[in-house]
């Protein structure tokens, strides 16, 4: 009988569906209201469903509703009320207190319900049958408009499936139509080391130098976390924002220090010993950062797995933190960087992840520019958050708050072959083959091909491609274009001021568009 391992290499740490009871949403099985068209893949939580309401007592209908709908289904609710502080379970009533404390704030208020099954006879957990007969009812994500009314009436609660979300380094393996396949020789050519893959190099230019500010920008990145590197001074990267109740926003990093995919958590197999396929990308973001504008402060949160993988719940808990944050700081975070994505399963664009959208409305309306990477399958097809940017209060007309970013080849005028693209990708940077920061500690079990002891006892061989203990890596995504765009950005907020308005920082912004 085979146990865990709790350092994470037990097969069900590296596999995201059974680690988070993930779904595949076909098609072709999917049950659907009469008349509707059929969903597009997506993967979603099988046994979550993400509520997002203003008010914890507007739910009150909704959850009516989900407990007279799945008694028929054979399933319960999971656990205890979402706003409960008052339970066995630690993690629960600091969620709770935060709910609590976004409510007081008047901010969007996103919480997961669960399921389970409701009796001993077996049951498929799977809320997609659920969410139809909740539509069938009128909970739907488009029946909220728009901002919450100035007098302070609730809006209707919508309720959503809780989707996995994926980083924008390679293809998503669940996606329809992924380039990534074998036998597509141009897009996977950027997964081989030398044409774009993630692989060492060294590096002989100077550490950049910030000039002398006032104040420096800050920027944050919702990603695997920070490593270490001599080029990341204390007072200018950092891993951690706690709120005044000493509740960090986002992933606790010294409780999960162990699993840290940029830190001991970069080897998740202690039988293959090989590097994670995210290990480092944090860090690798935080290089791009300090590249394109020295002077800002960098904090990487930690919310992603070391495959990449993140629960939409999960980002939408650290999105509400952050806002909590902002509330208790106002003006001190500038731009904020989503290397992630998903794909949504309906076309109709009114009636789909209220929460996501709303948090992050939430944050643009406090003066922070939102950088999203358009994804890496090749494909038109909308990825978000980044798919939001053309849309009312974040793109057209007149805004410029979150900004769809694709990937340019090294060239800086040809797009990356990998790169999403279509209208709702509004700007481009580089982001392919591009070279930054790797922790040190980042040592894998790939050999060189050869290795010798010449007759001077000097070790000779050809290059390992997973040690990155000289700091240096090159990789390639629009997960790096984001970055890439949000230091220019920085830089340019810099020359005129960091107190200056929103509606100066949005014509900035748009002056990055294509």
């Amino acid at each position: 009988m085979s146990r865990p391992d709790p350092a994470g290499s037990s097969a069900d740490s590296r596999d995201p569906l059974r680690r988070f009871n993930g779904r595949l949403l076909d098609p072709s099985t999917a049950v659907r209201l009469p008349g509707a068209p059929a969903p597009e893949p997506t993967v979603y939580r099988s046994d979550v469903l993400l509520v997002t309401t203003d008010t914890r007592d507007s739910t009150d209908p909704l959850l009516t509703a989900i407990d007279e709908e799945v008694e028929l289904l054979g399933l319960r609710r999971a656990g205890p009320d979402a706003f409960d502080t008052d339970t066995d379970d630690p993690d629960h009533n600091r969620r709770a207190q935060v709910l609590r404390l976004a409510e007081e704030h008047r901010n969007p208020l996103v919480f997961p319900v669960a399921f389970e099954g409701a009796g001993d006879v077996p049951v498929s957990v799977d809320v997609w049958p659920l969410l139809q007969q909740l539509r069938r009812r009128g909970f739907v994500p488009g029946a909220r408009p728009g901002r919450r009314p100035a007098d302070g009436a609730p809006r209707p609660p919508a309720v959503d499936l809780g989707h996995l979300m994926f980083s924008a380094i390679s293809g998503n393996p669940f996606a329809a139509g992924n380039p990534f396949a074998a036998g597509n020789s141009g897009v996977g050519s950027y997964a081989v080391a030398g044409s774009g893959g993630h692989g060492p190099v060294a590096v002989v230019i100077a550490k950049p130098e910030p000039a002398a500010v006032a104040r420096r920008p800050h920027v944050v990145v919702l990603d695997t976390g920070i490593g270490q590197h001599p080029w990341f001074d204390p007072g200018w990267v950092s891993d951690q924002l706690t709120l005044s109740n000493g509740f960090p926003v986002g992933m606790d990093p010294a409780a999960n220090s162990a699993t840290n995919p940029d830190g001991p958590g970069a080897v998740v197999n202690r039988l293959t010993g090989f590097l994670a396929s995210h290990s480092g990308h944090g860090t690798f973001i935080a290089g791009l950062l300090h590249q394109t504008c020295p002077e800002a402060t960098v904090t990487v949160l930690r919310i992603m797995g070391a495959d990449g993988i993140v629960p939409e719940g999960d980002l939408d808990k650290c999105l509400v933190e952050l806002g909590l944050y902002l509330d208790e700081n106002p003006g001190t975070v500038d731009a904020l960087v989503l290397s992630l994505g998903y794909y949504v399963e309906t076309a109709d664009d009114a009636a789909y992840t209220p929460g996501l959208k709303e948090l992050l409305e939430n944050l643009a309306s406090k003066n922070v520019t939102i950088f999203a990477s358009a994804g890496n399958d090749a494909t038109d097809r909308k990825s978000y958050p980044a798919a939001f940017a053309p849309e009312p209060l974040f793109g057209d007309p007149g805004h410029c708050l979150l900004v769809s970013v694709a990937a340019l080849n090294p060239d800086e005028r040809t797009v990356a072959l990998f790169s999403n693209d279509g209208p709702w990708v509004t700007a481009q940077a580089v982001g392919a083959n591009v070279i930054s920061t790797a922790p040190t500690t980042a040592q894998g079990s790939w050999m060189p091909g050869a290795r010798t002891v010449d007759q001077r006892k000097h070790v000779r061989s050809t290059i390992d491609p997973d040690d990155f203990s000289g700091g240096f890596a090159t990789w390639s995504g629009t997960s790096f274009a984001a970055p890439v765009l949000a230091g220019h950005f920085l830089t340019s907020v810099l020359k005129v001021g960091l107190d200056t308005t929103i509606e100066v920082r949005q014509e900035l912004a748009r002056r990055l568009l294509r």
